[in-house]
């Protein structure tokens, strides 16, 4: 398992150090580089090893500096026979470097920049298998060398073939002869004037020995239903909806198409368990909303033996349960790709644990929406949520979901509070709006407020605008006092001046180094 990424001067990334947990959700906003932090592990751990064939000029923040990108793992991989004289080789680290200038190059080294021998065999210990947004869902029903269904087919022959008395010699032998009854039955020539498959062999290997008059060596061709070298290469994933109905995977929509590619990965996950980080992105796609849920769940279990990174834009695939595994990405076009600042060691699973109660009452889908935004602006009620949200639009010219903003109604002062605390826990960008009270203003809330980063109005809302606009009522009830906000926000030519603030926060840029309150 990896513990420690360090990503330097690739794609949009700066300089970037992440601490994944066993399963981490890179989130944040469209454009942020969550998907390069995949990319980059996938050069260092992925399929082959990078060479200088691989490195492109697109790949680097700045051309006239190196990439560098070094996983830490929590435990050395140890490679038997992978060290000199054939000892066993320890592997705590592996770092790819790749430079334009002077010349082009791409080294990969081990433990601090030992060089490596044994990359093949590590391999089979310790692989990255990356399974990218733009998925060919057909390809990946096939059994290839490059796809998931493959590599595990390939495992299994190879274990076959490892394990069989006789050897390989003895089981291509003993294949051939169990499978002879069936490869009979499908070559019948079945009827005298149609085509058959014996008719189709018997032509082929006419014209063959006809073309290859004057080859150096033989030139004989068979045509079988299975393949020696790979006797799984063959198969075909086929789905039964009813007993007389039964398809090819390839001819079925995405959405089950997607299905039995997340199956195939968690198969794959379950059974090469330790020796396989996986990175995902937007395992949501094509999955309705139940399916999303139960998939997030299964990422849980088996990442309890394997290592799983994803990127997500769906609330299903995030908890506040689980925030210690999030990590939320940002960008600005001073620091690039930057991580928000986590306050460590506070957010860890059993402060999670120890208020289960407290996360479950107050969080719920739309509220997990707070973890994908650029800033959050957090509220009391419906209210409050509706006038700023309409102020932004019709006053302020801020179209809120294009820029990424979350306004997030609380259910009172209480739940302000609470998400102000969690958003500065997660090193979110949040300003946060409350109703003053006769109580004394949590520390927390204060600390907003000598930052600039909240309002504490006097009285409630409502009271707030009565004050200025004494012609403005108000109902009792909560469904009509929300229109009545919003026919305000809609109608108002100006606005208490403590909402400048807000509009304020909306309109500056994110920025990585601002203090979190």
């Amino acid at each position: 398992m990896i513990k420690k990424i360090y990503i330097k001067n690739f794609r949009s990334i700066k300089e970037l150090e992440i601490f994944p947990k066993n399963l981490s959700a890179f989130i944040g906003p469209n454009s942020t580089g969550k998907t390069n932090v995949l990319k980059a592990i996938d050069l260092v751990l992925g399929e082959g090893w990078t060479t200088k064939a691989k490195v492109a000029r697109e790949l680097f923040n700045n051309p006239s500096q190196s990439i560098e990108i070094e996983l830490i793992f929590t435990n050395p991989v140890n490679v038997v026979g992978g060290g000199y004289n054939g000892a066993t080789l320890s592997v705590q680290s592996i770092k790819l470097e790749m430079r334009l200038t002077p010349e082009l190059s791409a080294k990969t080294t081990i433990n601090g920049g030992l060089t490596f021998y044994a990359q093949d065999k590590f391999k089979k210990l310790c692989h990255f298998i990356y399974i990218p947004s733009q998925r060919d869902l057909i390809d990946q029903m096939r059994v290839s060398n490059w796809t998931l269904l493959g590599k595990m087919m390939r495992e299994i022959h190879s274990n076959y073939i490892s394990t069989y008395m006789g050897g390989e010699a003895r089981l291509k032998n003993d294949l051939k002869d169990k499978i002879q009854p069936a490869k009979d039955f499908i070559e019948d020539d079945f009827h005298p004037n149609l085509i058959t498959f014996k008719k189709f062999v018997d032509s082929f290997k006419k014209h063959c020995q006809k073309n290859s008059i004057g080859l150096a060596n033989k030139f004989e061709p068979e045509l079988n239903i299975y393949n020696l070298n790979w006797f799984y290469k063959t198969l075909q994933i086929q789905v039964t909806e009813t007993s007389d109905k039964i398809f090819d995977a390839e001819d079925l929509g995405s959405g089950l198409q997607n299905l039995i590619l997340i199956s195939i990965f968690q198969t794959y996950a379950e059974l090469m368990g330790g020796k396989v980080i996986f990175g995902i992105e937007e395992p949501e796609i094509f999955l309705y909303p139940q399916a999303q849920r139960a998939l997030y769940e299964s990422f849980q279990e088996l990442s309890k033996e394997t290592q799983i990174f994803y990127t997500t834009h769906n609330p299903n695939f995030v908890s506040a349960h689980r925030a210690h595994e999030l990590e939320i990405l940002q960008k600005n076009e001073t620091s690039g790709t930057f991580v928000a600042k986590k306050d460590y060691p506070v957010i860890t699973e059993d402060f999670l644990k120890e208020r289960e109660y407290q996360i479950y009452s107050h969080f719920n889908p739309y509220r997990n929406e707070l973890f994908f935004a650029k800033k959050i602006v957090l509220v009391e009620g419906p209210p409050d949520k509706i006038l700023f949200e309409t102020l932004a639009k019709e006053k302020w010219n801020i179209d809120i979901n294009k820029e990424g903003v979350s306004i997030v109604e609380c259910s009172g002062k209480t739940g302000v509070l609470y998400f102000t605390g969690v958003c500065k826990l997660l090193g979110l960008n949040c300003f946060s709006v409350w109703d003053k009270d006769n109580e004394n203003t949590p520390p927390i809330l204060n600390d907003a407020l000598i930052a600039y980063f909240g309002i504490e109005l006097v009285q409630e809302l409502e009271s707030v605008l009565k004050n200025k606009y004494p012609s403005l009522t108000f109902s009792s009830d909560s469904s009509k006092k929300i229109k009545q906000a919003y026919d305000w926000a809609i109608a108002t030519t100006d606005w208490p001046t403590e909402f400048d603030f807000v509009k304020n926060f909306l309109i500056s840029p994110v920025s990585s180094s601002r203090a979190q309150v």
